[in-house]
Parts: structure tokens; C-alpha cells; sequence
């Protein structure tokens, strides 16, 4: 049996919330190293999980010689971590989105050309979006025609939640990047690459008092809407917001000439054909429930995060220089074409920009 993987983990909070408890279930690792912004939080965290080290200097890791390093940090810190991580020869996972812009993310992608370097799109891993994709392919709905795809969070807190790097665009902030991200991966993932974007981005809390009690001007998102015109000519609407408390819904509807499907809360998927009642469609395997894996966190991300790595830690283990299914550097590149794209159209009024 070959020795376990060597894992360093360069960020503390999504880390120690989602990830070690989703390595843990994985096996065949073992994480070798922690960094975070605080280094007596980061080593905090290192003690409950028996982590031999742990520092404020990310840097440091990169001297423990990692198998598989993974990048959990405000984006405005990905393209210098990722890059080194790169450079140290060790595989790499980086958090979405990807980074500040398409600059950043052409060179990392440059850079993994033949190398293992993915990006942290685990909603690929949910058994009940496979069953969808798979059920498109076999032409369940026919001819598709509209596509809808919303994420908009009912969590109240968010209205009072204090300025940090999350409402700066400076640093990467923004529920299109953090949210939408992971819709507009899904959208190519299944329905294939997007030409052009007409966007409306919003900050509907324009003002934010930071951790010493001044008022901050919020320069990032809290809602996008999105159309999305594909390649293909398909038109899909997209609508992602952290500040409609009572409207929350996160609903992927596929609808063509022979059917219709729709996903609710990532895991309800129901479907019929025209004329027929609508039914449910279980996948094989269903998701599991987050505090299965010790996650104090519910939802598809935390229950998803699990299974994704456990096929990251095989491929590493076997020395693979891709992941069937998951997202490449590339798909992360193509993903911030379509983001950047959708900033330059809200600045300019909603006007149509190709993702080029």
C-alpha cells in the first residue's frame, strides 16, 4: 500500500469547518501542516486535530514538501499560493473563485498544464446533479429551451454581517464570485461553454460597520442576475443573492420540447414528461447528511465536500494528472471569463458582453 498523501491546508475556518472533517472520511492522508491569518487560531485548530504544524507563515509549508496543497483563503490570496504551491511540485486544490481576474487565472492554468490542479467545485460530486446530467443525456427532456438556475440564501444574518474581504472587490468579495461561481460552473459543466453575459450586480447594503466600528462603503456584489447565452444558443437565467431573507430558494429547472426537470435544495429532483404528472427521480446513491462525516454544517456543500475528496486524495495517490468529472484550472479560467464578463456588463448597463 502506498504511504498516505501528504496534506497541507492554507487557510483555517472553511478548513477546520468543512475540510479536515471531509479528509478524515477520505483517508489516506494525512494533513501535515496548517496556515491561517491567526497563527494561535491556526494552532488552536492544529491541536484538536493533531496536526504537527502549524504557523501564520503559509510559506512555511511549502518546506514540508506536501503531496496535495489546498488553497482555502479570500481570493485575493489564491494566485500567489496556488502558484507557489505549483512551483513546490505538489498537486493543488484551490478554492473558488479562482482568482481576482482572468489575468491570474490564464497563468495558473499555463502553469498546470500536465499537472493535478483542481478547483473546489464539489457540487460535481452530488449524486443527485449527476442524475440530472445524466438523465439530459438520454434526452429526458428533449430539445432543451430554458434553463433557470438560482441560489439565493435565506440567512437574515447576512444583513448584519460586519465589512470584511467578503464585500470588498479589492479582495475578491461578492455573491457572484462566491456563489455564482459555482452556478456558472454547473451551467458548462452540463449544458457546455458560454458566450456571452448580460448581467445586473447589485450591493443592496451599500454600507457596512468593520470590526473597529467604522462604516464601510461595500464595493462587492450581495445579488447577480445573470442571463447566459451558451455556444450551443441556449439562454439560461441566473439569480444568486445573500440579502433576500424570506426568498430563498436554490432551484436548478430544465425544461425542452419532450420534458422537464427540476432540483430543489440540491437534493429534490423531480421530472415528467409533457402530459404526465411530475415524479421523484432518486438518484442510486443519495446525499449524505452532513453531520455524518462530524460537520456541524448542513446543506449540499459540506454533505458534497466529502466525496470530492476522496476521489482528489485517490488521484493524487495515483500520481494522476487529471480528475474525470472535477474542475480543472482550465474550467476555473473559463469560469472567470464568464465572471469578469458579467462585471464589465453590469458597469455598463446590462449590455451584452461575450465571454472572451
Amino acid at each position: 500500500m502506498s504511504s498516505p498523501v501528504r496534506v497541507a491546508l492554507i487557510g483555517n475556518s472553511f478548513a477546520e469547518a468543512i475540510q479536515l472533517p471531509a479528509l478524515r472520511y477520505a483517508g489516506n492522508n494525512e494533513v501535515i501542516g496548517l496556515a491561517g491569518g491567526d497563527g494561535a487560531k491556526a494552532r488552536a485548530t492544529a491541536d484538536r486535530w493533531g496536526i504537527p504544524v502549524a504557523t501564520d507563515d503559509w510559506t512555511q509549508l511549502l518546506e514540508l514538501a506536501p503531496d496535495l496543497v489546498i488553497v482555502s483563503t479570500p481570493v485575493d490570496l489564491h494566485y500567489p499560493m496556488a502558484r507557489a504551491a505549483l512551483e513546490s511540485g505538489a498537486a493543488v486544490l484551490c478554492e473558488k473563485p479562482f482568482t481576482l481576474n482572468v489575468e491570474e487565472a490564464a497563468d495558473l492554468a499555463e502553469r498546470a498544464r500536465g499537472r493535478l490542479a483542481l478547483i473546489d467545485h464539489q457540487l460535481r460530486w452530488n449524486p443527485t446533479r449527476r442524475k440530472l446530467r445524466e438523465l439530459l443525456r438520454e434526452g429526458f427532456v428533449g430539445e432543451v429551451f430554458h434553463v433557470r438556475s438560482d441560489l439565493v440564501l435565506d440567512n437574515p444574518a447576512f444583513l448584519e454581517r460586519p465589512f470584511g474581504w467578503w464585500f470588498d472587490a479589492a479582495r475578491g468579495g461578492g455573491a457572484l464570485g462566491a456563489l455564482g461561481s459555482h452556478l456558472v460552473d454547473n451551467v458548462m459543466w452540463m449544458f457546455g461553454p458560454i458566450a456571452a453575459v448580460q448581467a445586473n450586480l447589485a450591493a443592496h447594503i451599500p454600507r457596512r460597520v468593520d470590526a473597529n466600528g467604522a462604516l464601510r462603503d461595500v464595493t462587492a456584489d450581495d445579488t447577480a442576475e445573470l442571463r447566459l447565452e451558451l455556444e450551443s444558443g441556449l439562454v439560461v437565467q441566473l439569480t444568486t443573492s445573500v440579502v433576500m431573507p424570506g426568498a430563498s430558494r436554490w432551484l436548478l429547472e430544465v425544461c425542452g420540447r419532450e420534458g422537464t426537470l427540476r432540483l430543489d435544495l440540491d437534493c429534490d429532483l423531480v421530472g415528467g414528461r409533457h402530459g404526465e404528472d411530475m415524479h421523484q427521480l432518486d438518484p442510486e446513491t443519495l446525499l449524505p447528511d452532513p453531520s455524518e462525516f462530524g460537520m456541524d454544517r448542513g446543506g449540499a456543500f459540506a454533505a458534497c465536500e466529502p466525496l470530492y475528496l476522496k476521489d482528489v486524495i485517490d488521484a493524487v495517490a495515483r500520481g494522476a494528472v487529471e480528475l474525470p468529472e472535477a474542475a480543472s484550472f482550465l474550467d476555473g479560467l473559463a469560469c472567470m471569463r464568464v465572471l469578469e464578463a458579467a462585471r464589465r456588463s453590469s458597469a455598463q448597463g446590462g449590455a451584452r458582453v461575450p465571454c472572451s
